[in-house]
C-alpha cells in the first residue's frame, strides 16, 4: 500500500460544494449520470465525492467507471479532511485494481488500509463514511462503511442495497427476543443512529459489499448518497427521483431534500448512474441514423 501511505502525507481538495452536473460518457452512453451536492442547514461541507472516467470512453471500455462518495462526521474534527482523504485514497484504490484478481477482495482490503491511513493521520479524531461503486461491461461492484446508502431502482421497486452499520440494527435484532416485538421501540433509543464502523476508527472490522458482481439490467439506476439524503427521503421520493434522467432526478433530490424545511439539515450528496444496455443503444443508434 505505498501508493496510499503516499497520499496520507498530504492534504488534498477532491470537491467543493456544488449545483448539478450532468456528466454523458460519449456518443452512444452505456452509463448517464448526474449529481447533486448541498451544504444544508450546517455551517460547513463535510461531503466530498468523486466520479472517474464519465467523459472518457476509452478509459470507461478499459478502466470501468467508478464513483464515491464520503460523509466526514461533523462530530469529530476534520470531518472535512477525512472526507477527502477518503475519496482521493479510494480513485487511487479503483486506477489500481487488478482484473485478474479478486475484485471484491481488493476494495475490501482496501477500505481497511485507508481507515488505517485516516486513523494515523488525524489521531483517531476524525473519521467519514463512504460508498463506492465500480461499474464495467455491465457488472457493478459495490462497498460501502457506516450509514451512507446505495439504492437500485429496477422496474418499479427501489432497493437499498447496503446495510448501514448503526447500532439500530443491532437494536432490530434485540427486539426479537422481546414480547411484544416494538420497531419503534429500537428506532426511538437515542443511541439508534449511532456508527459502530467508519473509515477512521482504530480497527475496521465491518465492511459491506457486494461478494459477486452484479449485473445490471437495461433501465436500472444507481443512486450513491450521503445521509443528508438517504435519512431525509422515503421509498417512493427516491423511486421518483430515480425514474427520471440522472441531470433531472438530481436537480428533484435537491428539491425534495429543501422541501421538508429541516432547520439542521445535514449536508447532502447523492450521485445518480442510469445504465442503457449495449442493444438498446444500438436500436436507438440506428432509429436516429
Amino acid at each position: 500500500m505505498g501508493m496510499l501511505d503516499r497520499l496520507f502525507r498530504r492534504g488534498r481538495a477532491v470537491t467543493d460544494s456544488q449545483t448539478t452536473l450532468s456528466l454523458e460518457t460519449a456518443r452512444r452512453p452505456a452509463l448517464r449520470l448526474g449529481n447533486v451536492q448541498g451544504i444544508g442547514g450546517r455551517e460547513r461541507q463535510e461531503d466530498s465525492f468523486a466520479i472517474l472516467n464519465a467523459a472518457n470512453p476509452q478509459e470507461m471500455e478499459r478502466q470501468g467507471l467508478f464513483a464515491v462518495v464520503a460523509d466526514g462526521m461533523g462530530g469529530m474534527e476534520e470531518g472535512k479532511g477525512a472526507s477527502e482523504t477518503a475519496v482521493a485514497a479510494f480513485t487511487q484504490l479503483f486506477q489500481a485494481l487488478l482484473e485478474e484478481g479478486d475484485i471484491p477482495r481488493q476494495l475490501r482490503e482496501g477500505a481497511a488500509a485507508v481507515s488505517d491511513g485516516i486513523f494515523q493521520r488525524f489521531h483517531g479524531q476524525s473519521g467519514t463514511t463512504v460508498v463506492a461503486v465500480r461499474i464495467r461491461d455491465g457488472c457493478l461492484h459495490w462497498l460501502s462503511v457506516g450509514d451512507s446508502a446505495i439504492f437500485l431502482r429496477r422496474g418499479e421497486c427501489v432497493f437499498q442495497l447496503n446495510r448501514e452499520h448503526t447500532c439500530l440494527n443491532d437494536l432490530y435484532l434485540a427486539e426479537l427476543g422481546r414480547e411484544p416485538i416494538q420497531r419503534a421501540r429500537a428506532e426511538e433509543d437515542e443511541d439508534a443512529r449511532r456508527l459502530t464502523a467508519f473509515l477512521g476508527i482504530d480497527r475496521l472490522t465491518q465492511v459491506d459489499q457486494s461478494l459477486r458482481p452484479w449485473r445490471l439490467r437495461d433501465g436500472d439506476t444507481v443512486l450513491l448518497c450521503s445521509d443528508g439524503i438517504s435519512g431525509v427521503l422515503g421509498p417512493a421520493e427516491l423511486k421518483e427521483a430515480m425514474s427520471l434522467p440522472p441531470d433531472e432526478g438530481a436537480r428533484l433530490l435537491e428539491t425534495l431534500v429543501l422541501e421538508k424545511g429541516i432547520p439542521a439539515q445535514d449536508n447532502y450528496t447523492g450521485v445518480l448512474i442510469a445504465y442503457q444496455s449495449s442493444d438498446r443503444r444500438d436500436q436507438q443508434h440506428e432509429k436516429h441514423a
